[in-house]
């Protein structure tokens, strides 16, 4: 039998998750959620055919699973706040980004099954990539729950430590960004070559779609895929050159550690809320 599911605080994400999982089978009638406006209550529940309320309590009340989808600011009041309706069978799946697994242990104030993700917003259209991690009260079972769950929009990956989650987000969470910010350099440059917007556009995306789907359902090693099609002397090894030249693996590298101390420096930030 399906657990039912409460998503407390519905938005972009949890819009994702919620469709996605309608879309794979999961029955409507197993999931609620929550807002405080009554409008995204009447709007969600008209697009998924899912129970809106607007009593977080009422929800974790009826839910065998809770999914946190909160900002990260506001997610220790959240909890607090019904903390206790928490039952010792039920499985809390945090969204937060920064926020850790002791924390929220600490605010839900019981011996439960805890999982932090960390999901992106390819999630969106199918194409999610989520980091994800569980605490010692968590069983087999209820890990491959979860995976199912995020199955529904996209991939995920489990790490051991928490402290890889930092990672994660450089990786994942925040990546899609970078990418973004390369095709449009991609697109103004080809622009100021002559071609019209919407045609540098779709040359460049469906050349990062395809490269990105080559790497995910060949063998081969990227460095190879990209030897392929780098002829001695050829166009794409002068645009390499200049990549080269400009230290891309510095530049990737700056970028990445950038996000992840960023990231550490949230989290102490939330942590800090535990005192």
């Amino acid at each position: 039998m399906k657990p039912s599911i409460a998503f407390i605080g519905v938005g972009n994400m949890a819009s994702a998750i919620i469709g996605g999982m309608i879309d794979a089978g999961y029955p409507a009638s197993k999931i609620m959620g929550t807002s405080r406006t009554a409008e995204k209550r009447d709007k969600y529940s008209a697009t998924f055919g899912i129970e809106m309320l607007a009593d977080n309590n009422a929800a974790v009340a009826k839910a065998d699973a809770v999914v946190l989808c909160v900002k990260p600011a506001q997610i220790q009041g959240v909890i607090e706040g019904f903390a206790d309706q928490v039952r010792p069978e039920q499985i809390f799946l945090s969204v937060a980004a920064g926020v850790e697994l002791a924390a929220i242990e600490k605010w839900l104030g019981q011996s439960v099954s805890v999982i932090r993700s960390m999901p992106n917003t390819p999630s969106q259209v199918g194409a999610g990539m989520t980091g994800l991690i569980a605490n010692t009260h968590t069983n087999d079972t209820q890990k491959a729950w979860v995976s199912e769950v995020f199955a529904s929009i996209g991939e995920s990956v489990w790490v051991e430590e928490e402290a890889h989650m930092h990672t994660v987000t450089a990786l994942s969470g925040s990546s899609p960004a970078y990418f973004f910010r390369f095709l449009e350099a991609m697109v103004k440059s080809g622009q100021e070559q002559g071609l019209n917007e919407a045609a540098c556009r779709q040359l460049a995306t469906y050349a990062m779609l395809g490269a990105a789907k080559m790497v995910t359902e060949l063998d081969d090693p990227i460095s190879q895929l990209r030897k392929n099609i780098t002829s001695p002397n050829g166009t794409t090894e002068q645009a390499l050159l200049s990549f080269e030249a400009a230290n891309i693996d510095k530049i990737v590298d700056d970028a990445m550690t950038a996000c992840v101390d960023r990231s550490k420096q949230l989290a102490s930030q939330f942590s800090g809320q535990t005192e």
